[in-house]
């Protein structure tokens, strides 16, 4: 299993002024299923490495998914693709089955409780910031009506910006900073970008 690195910097003096804003990095996880979720928000220092591998839960919520929500995860699982996870009556996670209906990278979800019109799922990753493990953190979000089903394939690219008030695991229907999307994959394991204050961008330097 791949491990990926990403290593964003910065200069001093653009640091005192991102403070000063109130600023954090934020990155987003695509997905191919789901609305985004802010899985990192990082207070910067000049160097700051984010790793993870690709392994994923599937989640439960009750939030609904708006922009500005955050999502609490009511359950989840540890995940592999082409599997169906249906979420029981008794509010947990049920015994996984395989299904001939996913394709290769697609992982699904079975919503089969129904005390409620509708919940919210998606999937989670595991990150490690800065030298300090989380345990799988929402990287999407997605409405599932009751006795419905949801496919979700989690994508290598990652989404990197400035923003003053998200927050890990916010929904995020917009982006308005300016935003530099990254694909990992392939050879490509470790990328480094720098904050480029006149452009608000992180660019690539390796």
């Amino acid at each position: 299993m791949p491990k990926y690195q990403l290593n964003v910097d910065f200069e001093s003096s653009d640091l005192k002024s991102i403070a000063q804003a109130g600023e954090k990095i934020v990155l987003l996880k695509q997905t191919d299923g789901g609305t985004p979720v802010a899985w990192v928000t990082i207070d910067p220092f000049n160097n700051n490495t984010v790793q993870w591998e690709e392994d994923y839960a599937i989640y439960a919520s009750k939030v609904e998914v708006q922009n500005g929500a955050n999502i609490h995860k009511l359950a989840d699982i540890a995940a592999k693709p082409m599997v169906d996870y249906p979420f029981t009556d008794y509010g947990a996670m049920g015994s996984p089955s395989p299904d001939k209906s996913l394709t290769m990278g697609q992982y699904g979800v079975h919503n089969k409780y129904q005390k409620a019109d509708i919940l919210t799922f998606g999937m989670a990753q595991g990150v490690q910031v800065n030298g300090t493990g989380f345990a799988y953190k929402p990287i999407n979000a997605q409405p599932v009506p009751r006795n419905q089903q949801a496919t979700f394939i989690p994508l290598t690219e990652v989404v990197v910006f400035l923003d003053g008030k998200a927050t890990e695991g916010m929904v995020i229907t917009e982006v308005k900073s300016a935003s530099t999307a990254l694909t990992f994959g392939g050879d490509i394991i470790d990328i480094t970008v720098k904050y480029d204050s006149h452009s608000g961008l992180f660019v690539v330097t390796q």
